[in-house]
């Protein structure tokens, strides 16, 4: 057979192998290579197991929590680490809070008299000291106290003076007795009037200074009718209701001035806890602005009524607050050392160590340096600076703590980009 025809011959071979391969097959007797084949072997007992497929999807899940700094991205970060260790921590009962200015250090500005706004010189958020002007106000009351006070004032010296020289004469036996008694009357009415006068200003918030200052001043130099509105007291200006041009009076509250220093935490203790709760306990409070960081205080006052609605009493705590970070309005979280705590050994790690990804409480676990895994972590009670951790970390797996927001950030820069470990 020439060449031709065993080329023919082999391609029939060929063709004939492929069909039968497309077609029914009776199942292996074995089964072992077919199982295999899809990366299944059966197990025992005959069941075909899928522990390869399982783990193929659990090693994808892990590495989607894991996080590999390369040596070059670690320089110039510090990373510090603690051993997750079990901790005596006393117990905590939690609350709501909310932070208001400390209100024994707070005061409402009002003009004493009626008058129209001039110049307003205060803004929001200034810091302000006693006595600073904070608005210019013309008032024609205030106007017409003032001229009153200075007629008085020079009747006052004019009768003082005549009743003087009326009392020289007649001690000579020079003026009549009436004459002298007419010059003292006049005198005596002049001075009660010139009193008068001078309490009419200090009613309106006039200081003697300022009462001195009318005396010295001269027409047309300094309008009667104009006067400051100032400070009462150091602080912040906390709000402001004046603008140039208003019609303001006494019943307007102008300006609220708050000293910062100090604010007042306000937290509604659920009845159930309130044996538990008493005057001068330990306060931890934290914020979302600061995550990691706890401010404390104690309890200055526990209410004496029940709300109605809530089922809650109030109680109050005051925070110093020299720098001013903790501002009126902010949200808090607060737990207060409960009575006769004695504390309890648990599972803890440092505040410093939780992060919080998608609002929920994440730890970052060491696996070996530059290799770190995302924990979901379930949180108990704090004890500052410690918390403490009722699932997802184990006793002796070393955490993060310095460094744990840069991992944080690298973490949500991936999700971001679109990237997946």
């Amino acid at each position: 057979m020439n060449s031709s025809k065993w080329k023919y011959v082999l391609i029939v071979l060929v063709l004939s192998g492929v069909g039968c391969q497309e077609g029914p097959t009776a199942p292996p007797t074995e089964g072992t290579d077919a199982k295999q084949e899809q990366g299944r072997e059966p197990d025992e007992h005959g069941h075909e197991s899928d522990e390869h497929g399982k783990e193929d999807q659990h090693e994808g899940e892990e590495h989607s929590d894991e996080i590999t700094i390369a040596p070059e991205a670690l320089e110039g970060q510090t990373f510090q680490t603690v051993v997750v260790e079990r901790r005596v921590v006393r117990e905590g009962i939690q609350a709501t809070a909310n932070i208001k200015p400390n209100e024994y250090k707070l005061t409402h500005v009002s003009p004493r008299i009626e008058g129209k706004a001039v110049k307003v010189i205060a803004e929001l958020g200034d810091l302000v000291t006693i006595g600073q002007t904070l608005a210019q106000l013309d008032s024609i009351e205030l106007g017409s106290k003032k001229s009153a006070f200075r007629q008085a004032r020079t009747t006052m010296r004019v009768n003082k003076t005549n009743y003087e020289r009326e009392k020289r004469l007649f001690e000579q036996q020079i003026s009549s007795e009436k004459d002298y008694l007419d010059a003292q009357g006049a005198y005596q009415q002049s001075l009660a009037a010139y009193q008068a006068a001078f309490e009419a200003l200090e009613l309106v918030g006039l200081s003697h200074q300022d009462i001195e200052a009318i005396i010295g001043s001269k027409s047309g130099h300094h309008p009667l009718s104009s006067f400051s509105l100032t400070a009462p007291q150091a602080g912040t200006i906390i709000e402001r209701h004046i603008s140039p041009g208003e019609l303001v009076t006494p019943r307007d509250k102008l300006f609220t001035i708050a000293d910062l220093t100090t604010v007042w935490i306000l937290l509604d203790v659920y009845e159930k806890d309130l044996a538990a709760v008493r005057v001068g306990a330990d306060v931890r409070i934290s914020v979302d602005s600061y995550p990691g960081e706890t401010f404390r205080g104690a309890v200055m006052y526990l209410g004496n009524l029940v709300n109605p609605d809530t089922r809650t009493v109030e109680a109050r705590v005051e925070i110093p607050n020299p720098d001013g970070r903790l501002r009126p309005g902010m949200f808090a979280r607060s737990a207060i050392t409960s009575s006769g705590s004695q504390g309890k050994k648990v599972l803890v790690v440092p505040q410093d160590a939780i992060q919080h990804i998608e609002e929920k409480p994440v730890a970052f676990v060491e696996e070996q340096a530059g290799t770190y895994e995302k924990r979901a972590v379930t949180l108990g009670s704090e004890d500052n600076p410690y918390v403490e951790i009722l699932d997802g970390l184990k006793e002796g797996e070393r955490v993060v703590t310095k460094g744990s927001f840069y991992l944080k950030s690298v973490m949500l820069g991936e999700k971001l980009g679109g990237h997946s470990h």
